[in-house]
């Protein structure tokens, strides 16, 4: 199974999803890994509809969610009606299929 990571920056302690070489906020390139998962609230969604052909549904909302822990990052939503502040559960499922194989990332459910 995959592992989520996001990267806290050791100088500044500036959070970032997905890892950069260097720090967003100061430039050093020191990190603390953390595992993104657990409970997080929904910051904002969108809805989808013009997919690849590596995607089999006629549209996938995607969700910016905020976890626990500070970090934020983008994945699947799977919500049947979508608010902004809803508490949600995340996990690693698959995202969408590439030269027969999974590709997994995160997913947030209600």
């Amino acid at each position: 199974m995959t592992e989520i990571l996001g990267y806290t920056c050791n100088s500044c302690g500036a959070k970032s999803y997905p890892r950069h070489a260097r720090c967003p906020s100061c430039g050093k390139s020191e990190f603390t890994a953390s595992r993104l998962e657990g409970d997080a609230k929904l910051l904002a969604f969108t809805r989808v509809h013009m997919l690849s052909l590596a995607y089999m549904e006629r549209y996938i909302t995607l969700g910016i969610v905020e976890f626990d822990n500070g970090f934020r990052a983008l994945g699947r939503l799977h919500a049947a009606e979508p608010t902004i502040g809803m508490r949600l559960k995340s996990e690693i499922g698959p995202v969408r299929s590439e030269d027969l194989e999974t590709i997994e990332g995160l997913w947030f459910r209600e």
